[in-house]
């Protein structure tokens, strides 16, 4: 072992935190150091103790046995170095050059992001964030630390997981502006005649919409179905297609002044839009920040249209 370099918490932090994460990647929101600077320091680890500490595997960065035999050792420092683990530490948004990792559905990337990253520029301009898609390996993403917060309709977690209601989203239709048969407002027979682009997006409540309709008796004419609504408006501009999509999103594609909104001829199906966090990272000053920031952003908004609408229960 190397006698020249001294060790202080940031090293046993960052051993117990990519340990945990399987990752260095995961290690950077709890260390409070970029991937470059983690990378450096761990080289430094290797040579202070003569071994290489991880190896890679198919399920990430494991720890070799030298290390784990000294684990023990490294959290008894740890808890007698920062009786909070430093994971507690104060979060101060206006100084801190953190980046997180955010799970959105892309109607969320839509409609909520742009206020996220205005409410970054008036608190923290320093601060970064990255948007991840929800997908089947978001559970897991949220474990290691690879992502701070998800938001969106239900998820499949299991015991260890925080969620957080936000807000209930109901429906409208959308189609162009210059739509030949559809003036300001749409009957139930003008929407079961045209013809409809539909989402199929797992991680959203579009999950729900078909299954809702057919309980309704509504059975929409779907002609093209898409993975994304991130070029719906140039789509319906194009043709003559009805869209039905949550009402925040259609009334931000209808800023563009191509777009008209149409409220639904029958009771709209609702959803609820949470965001999720787990528990190793349910006392992280910055998530805490974060979740924080989020709530009061987007809790309880009012509906777009305050007709009557159904809700769907996930159960």
């Amino acid at each position: 072992m190397a006698a020249t370099s001294k060790l202080d918490l940031y090293d046993f932090l960052l051993l117990k935190e990519i340990r945990a994460a399987r990752s260095i990647t995961g290690a950077v929101p709890q260390v409070g150091l970029s991937q470059p600077a983690i990378s450096i320091r761990l080289g430094h680890l290797r040579q202070h103790f003569g071994d290489p500490l991880f190896v890679r595997t198919s399920g990430g960065l494991m720890s070799t046995p030298f290390l784990e035999s000294l684990m023990a050792d490294i959290e008894h420092a740890i808890k007698l170095l920062s009786p909070e683990e430093n994971a507690r530490r104060v979060f101060d948004p206006a100084t801190s050059t953190r980046r997180f990792r955010v799970g959105l559905s892309h109607i969320a990337q839509m409609v909520m992001l742009p206020e996220i990253l205005r409410q970054f520029k008036m608190l923290g301009p320093g601060l970064h964030v990255d948007s991840i898609d929800l997908d089947a390996a978001t559970a897991g993403l949220l474990e290691s630390g690879q992502l701070d917060l998800a938001v969106g309709y239900t998820f499949d977690l299991h015991n260890g997981f925080y969620q957080q209601r936000l807000f209930a989203e109901n429906y409208s239709c959308i189609v162009r502006q210059a739509h030949p048969r559809i003036g300001s407002t749409l009957s139930k027979q003008q929407f079961l005649d045209e013809e409809h682009l539909a989402l199929v997006a797992p991680a959203t409540g579009h999950s729900l919409l078909d299954k809702v309709l057919e309980e309704r008796g509504v059975q929409r004419r779907v002609t093209a179905r898409v993975s994304s609504y991130l070029g719906l408006e140039q789509i319906l501009v194009s043709t003559d297609l009805l869209a039905m999509v949550p009402s925040r999103l259609a009334r931000t594609l209808a800023l563009g002044e191509r777009i008209k909104i149409l409220g639904l001829p029958f009771p709209s199906p609702t959803y609820e839009v949470r965001q999720y966090w787990h528990e190793r990272y349910h006392h992280d000053s910055g998530n805490s920040w974060l979740r924080k920031l989020i709530f009061e952003s987007f809790t309880n908004l009012p509906p777009v249209f305050t007709k009557l609408v159904v809700t769907a229960n996930p159960q």
